[in-house]
């Protein structure tokens, strides 16, 4: 019997390794998808207040452009990770992947 507390309904008995691993993907991605989000949001707030702070400085602007194209590419490129990871899942029949979703933590 597994018991992990970090994982959804963690502190019940997984007596299947492959139920538990697919708790484990699911977990491991959903953190990672929320600190990516926070990260995200944390990056593009600062280019904007760059991109006000300006003052006509040409170099100061292109700066800020590109703290801002940055943070968009950056959160492209994870919603691209997820994408890749459901396509895998899907073509390679692995369920851990296949049924990868996106959520967000609750308390």
């Amino acid at each position: 019997m597994i018991f992990n507390p970090l994982l959804k309904n963690g502190l019940q008995q997984v007596e299947d390794p492959t139920t538990y691993t697919n708790n484990v993907i699911q977990t491991v991605f959903s953190i990672f998808f929320l600190v990516a989000s926070v990260y995200f949001i944390w990056h593009f707030i600062m280019a904007g207040y760059h991109l006000i702070s300006t003052e006509g400085d040409p170099k100061k602007l292109t700066v800020a452009k590109d703290q801002i194209t940055f943070a968009l590419i950056g959160i492209v490129v994870i919603f691209g990770v997820f994408a890749v990871l459901k396509l895998v899942g899907t073509v390679l029949g692995v369920t851990g992947l296949e049924n990868l979703q996106i959520t967000w933590p609750t308390l």
